[in-house]
């Protein structure tokens, strides 16, 4: 499998010149592998900064892969400092990582992502109709079904008896395939063949006979179900999906249907962060309330959502470099400087255009509720690199990393102490019928020695199960608190969503990709009544038992 994943995944297939081709031979003991193609080269770069367990991820890429499979030069990644990793990113395409996310391997992708006219498999993979490019394995042929020879008595009879043909060892491909090419459809028959490459067992017909036999005595009983046709039937039962409620509410708010994706954005943000950025309780609910409850014209300086944004902008400023700002909500320079701020982004809102900037605080006042939530989502992607919310972020890492080493050692203390226990309970009946002179317990004297054992058992237990609650989920992931990760991602574009902001996260959301439109490029939202989420969770754990089996047949 290891040599086969190479092949489905190595792009240096494509032009490898002599000195990358030495890079990948000379110096092998010491070379280290490509994260993405998993061969040892020396041509290694990026130093990803993205905090891990033990340090930094370690992952590295070659030249070529980080070239044809993402795009990237590889001296600009060398000279980058803050590079993140394709895997950190959560864009990773090699076969193990898009296994792990339940989505099929690409296969070498390369040549029809350059004829589709994109720069890397990355880029192609976002586009449409691309989910249809996939590897396929490649199924062993060991055994072909050929009509066994009639003798002489039979030479009008209408149905064919199946023969085993079994492949030796030393069968060669081109012998196995005019073999294959001989066969008709329905019933195959063998006219290129060696006698020395194939064996046909003499019995056939008697093991057809005895079948024939063990199946007349069988007639008339009930025959049991095999497991792997209770699987199938399984699977073909249709779990369905209970209809969603388009219109979604947060803090007594109808949220327009383009807007809930921004708007949920914001409070995740502010959630994550709210503590390291000294916001006040419910600060974040009101300015949502003001944006959408047609309180939006409040002036200036009473605005909750501009002193949102003088907050933001004046951590961000200061993170550059700048020193003494200072930002009043009545001066319409914090307005001047959030359009140098856009200017200067990597991120580009079509929306905004530079001039807008400069005909003042006035222009502001009159944008929609949707742009001004724009502006603001803005500005918090541009936090997320800056120190403080760095440090932030390794903070509360650091506490999770912490929480989860007491929980191992919680864990890991009450096994011991079952088992001590265990043995205990052993011991002590043991030596209450020795005592007896090897007469068996009676109930009562059974029970004087097991309860009090069974009661410290339960404490033991119950300790055990607390400390496994302090483990962080595994769709939450341990490297990242901050994050907030799906719930499940469906094949079809539908992604699940608990968010904290949203009832406690007890309620589930449904965004449906398939339905992106330019008003609503983040999909439809929808909302689930409580009775509603056991048919949801149901349908979800479908999912993962669907994407299982499919690993499971894959990996086989």
């Amino acid at each position: 499998m290891a040599v086969l994943n190479q092949l489905e995944e190595t792009p240096n297939q494509i032009e490898e010149t002599p000195n990358q081709i030495e890079a990948m031979i000379d110096g092998s003991s010491k070379a280290k592998a490509c994260h993405q193609c998993r061969q040892k080269r020396t041509d290694l770069f990026g130093s990803c900064v993205t905090q891990k367990k033990h340090g930094t991820c370690p992952l590295k890429f070659c030249t070529k892969c980080l070239k044809n499979r993402y795009g990237e030069d590889s001296e600009e990644v060398a000279l980058k400092i803050d590079w993140v990793c394709p895997k950190c990113r959560e864009e990773c395409n090699c076969s193990n990582c898009r296994k792990k996310r339940g989505q099929k391997p690409t296969g070498i992708l390369v040549h029809t992502a350059k004829n589709s006219g994109c720069s890397s498999v990355s880029e192609f993979l976002k586009t449409d109709g691309s989910e249809k490019y996939f590897y396929k394995k490649k199924a062993k042929t060991e055994s072909v079904v050929v009509a066994s020879p009639l003798e002489l008595d039979q030479e009008n009879a209408v149905e064919d008896k199946p023969v085993s043909i079994k492949r030796s060892k030393k069968t060669k491909p081109e012998e196995l395939k005019d073999i294959n090419n001989g066969c008709s459809n329905e019933n195959a028959a063998v006219e290129k063949s060696s006698p020395k490459k194939i064996k046909i067992s003499d019995s056939v017909h008697e093991k057809t006979a005895a079948k024939d036999v063990k199946e007349n005595n069988k007639a008339g009983k009930i025959r049991r179900t095999k497991p792997a046709l209770k699987r199938k039937e399984e699977d073909q039962v249709e779990v369905k999906l209970p209809q969603g409620n388009s219109s979604i509410t947060v803090v007594g708010i109808d949220l327009p249907p383009e807007d809930v994706g921004n708007v949920f954005q914001f409070l995740e943000f502010c959630s994550a962060f709210g503590e390291a950025l000294e916001l006040r309780k419910g600060q974040a609910e009101c300015v949502i309330r003001e944006l959408f409850s047609g309180r939006s014209r409040t002036r200036q300086q009473y605005s909750t959502l501009t002193q949102m944004i003088l907050r933001l902008l004046t951590v961000l400023l200061e993170s550059r470099g700048e020193t003494s700002v200072d930002l009043s909500a009545t001066d319409a320079t914090w307005f001047t400087e959030l359009g140098e701020c856009l200017s200067t982004s990597e991120v580009k809102l079509e929306d905004f255009p530079p001039e807008i900037f400069e005909k003042g605080i006035s222009h502001y006042e009159n944008l929609n509720s949707s742009k001004k939530l724009k502006l603001l989502n803005f500005l918090c992607d541009e936090m997320l690199g800056t120190s403080l919310i760095k440090s932030c972020i390794d903070k509360q890492n650091l506490e999770s990393v912490t929480r989860k080493k007491e929980a191992k050692e919680k864990i890991n203390a009450a096994k011991e102490k079952e088992k001590q226990l265990k043995q205990k309970l052993q011991d002590e009946l043991a030596k209450a019928v020795t005592e007896k002179n090897g007469i068996p317990l009676t109930i009562t004297e059974r029970d004087a020695i097991v309860s009090p054992i069974n009661a410290e058992a339960k404490e033991v237990h119950s300790e055990m199960k607390k400390a496994m609650e302090m483990l962080p989920k595994k769709s939450q992931g341990s490297d990242n608190t901050v994050r907030t990760s799906p719930v499940e991602v469906d094949d079809n574009g539908l992604i699940f969503w608990r968010f904290k902001s949203y009832n406690d996260g007890q309620n589930i959301l449904l965004q449906d990709l398939g339905s992106r439109s330019e008003v609503s490029p983040q999909g439809k939202w929808f909302s689930f009544s409580s009775e509603q989420t056991p048919e949801v969770e149901k349908y979800i754990s479908n999912i993962r038992m669907k994407r299982r089996r499919a690993k499971t047949i894959i990996s086989s």
